[in-house]
C-alpha cells in the first residue's frame, strides 16, 4: 500500500462520522482532493459515493484487495474488485475501461492508464526487487508512457503530502515522478533531462536518483526491504563446515567409545585373574589336606594341626590379595 493509500484510509476514518450515510443527500460539486493528504473527499461516508442525482449510493467497486475492518458492515455488501481491463475510480462509482494515452486520469493513478503494446516501452529490470510498472503512468492528469531515454527531455510531477502523527505534529512527504524509462534514468528537475540512475555508493540527494531507490547520508545504499543474496562460495563454505563438524563429532564419539571399551576390558581381566587366583588357592588347600592325610597314615593324623591350617589359609589370603591388586 502506497503512502497516499495510507493517508486516504486515515482520512476516511477521521471524516467518516461527519459525512452523509447511505441514501443521504450529497452534492457532486463537493468532490475534491484534500489539500494536505490528497485523499478523495466526498459528502458521503466511506460506504457510499455521491451520484449525479445528489444521493449517496453504495459503492460499486473497490481498489484494495484487503479492506480496513472499520469499512466492514454486515448490512452492506463489500464492493467487488474490478475485472482486468478496467479500473475503480476514486469515488468508487463503477468500474471503467482503462484510459488510453493523453486521456484524463486521477492523481497518482497509474492503474487507470492502459498498458503500452508489447515491446513498445522498455522497463529495465530492477536488481533490488523494487516494485515496477508496465511503462504506463498518470502524470499531470494525463496518461502517458514512460519512454524518455537518457539525454532526452522529460516531464516531472511534484506532489507534497502533509500528514499528522499521533501527537498532532505535521510532517511532509514530497513525491517527484517523471516519464523517464523505469529502471534506467530519472528526470533532473533543473534541466528536465533524463540522467542515468546512480549505482551503489555514488553520491545522491534524493531516493529517486538511485537505482536502489534508497539514498542514505548522501550515498546510494541497498534498500532495507530487498532480499538478501548469498554468494555460492558461502553455500560451499557452509557445506564444508557442516561436513567437518559432523566428522569431528563422529571421531570424538568413536574415541570415547573405544576408551570405555578398554576400561571395561581391564576390569574384566582383573576380575578373571582374581577368580583364577582364588581357585588356585582352593586347589592348593585341598592338595595340602590330601598330602597330610597320606603322610600320617591314620584317621587321627588326617586332620591338619591348627598351625598348618592357619598357614594354609594365610597363603590363600595372600594369593587372593595379590590377584585383586593387579
Amino acid at each position: 500500500m502506497s503512502f497516499r493509500y495510507i493517508l486516504v484510509a486515515l482520512n476516511l476514518l477521521h471524516l467518516g462520522s461527519a459525512r452523509s450515510a447511505l441514501y443521504g443527500s450529497c452534492d457532486v460539486k463537493n468532490n475534491h482532493l484534500d489539500v494536505n493528504t490528497k485523499a478523495f473527499i466526498t459528502d458521503c461516508d466511506s460506504f457510499g459515493y455521491c451520484s449525479i442525482n445528489g444521493t449517496c449510493l453504495p459503492r460499486q467497486c473497490r481498489r484494495d484487495e484487503y479492506i480496513l475492518s472499520s469499512l466492514l458492515n454486515t448490512d452492506i455488501p463489500v464492493p467487488p474488485l474490478c475485472p482486468s481491463g478496467t479500473f475503480c475510480p476514486d469515488d468508487a462509482s463503477a468500474c471503467l475501461p482503462l484510459v488510453e494515452v493523453d486521456g484524463q486520469c486521477e492523481l497518482n493513478r497509474d492503474d487507470e492508464c492502459a498498458s503500452p503494446p508489447q515491446g513498445m516501452v522498455l522497463v529495465v529490470p530492477n536488481p533490488y526487487d523494487e516494485i515496477e510498472g508496465d511503462g504506463s503512468l498518470c502524470l499531470l492528469g494525463k496518461c502517458m508512457w514512460a519512454n524518455a531515454t537518457l539525454g532526452q527531455t522529460c516531464i516531472t510531477e511534484s506532489t507534497t503530502y502533509i500528514g499528522y502523527d499521533p501527537s498532532g505534529m505535521s510532517f511532509t512527504n514530497t513525491v517527484i515522478r517523471d516519464n523517464c524509462i523505469e529502471g534506467q534514468g530519472y528526470c533532473d528537475t533543473n534541466s528536465n533531462t533524463c540522467f542515468p540512475l546512480l549505482n551503489l555508493h555514488q553520491s545522491c540527494s534524493t531516493d529517486r536518483q538511485c537505482q536502489s531507490f534508497n539514498c542514505e547520508r548522501e550515498f546510494c545504499t541497498v534498500p532495507p526491504e530487498s532480499s538478501v543474496k548469498v554468494g555460492k562460495w558461502v553455500y560451499a563454505l557452509t557445506g564444508i563446515s557442516v561436513g567437518l563438524g559432523m566428522i569431528g563429532v563422529l571421531s570424538l564419539l568413536l574415541l570415547m567409545h573405544r576408551r570405555a571399551q578398554k576400561t571395561k576390558r581391564i576390569m574384566l581381566e582383573e576380575y578373571y585373574k582374581e577368580q583364577v587366583g582364588f581357585r588356585n588357592s582352593i586347589i592348593s588347600f585341598h592338595s595340602a589336606l590330601s598330602y597330610q592325610s597320606e603322610k600320617s597314615g591314620n584317621a587321627k593324623s588326617s586332620v591338619m594341626t591348627k598351625e598348618e591350617i592357619k598357614r594354609t589359609l594365610s597363603s590363600m589370603s595372600e594369593t587372593t590379595l595379590v590377584g585383586s591388586r593387579r
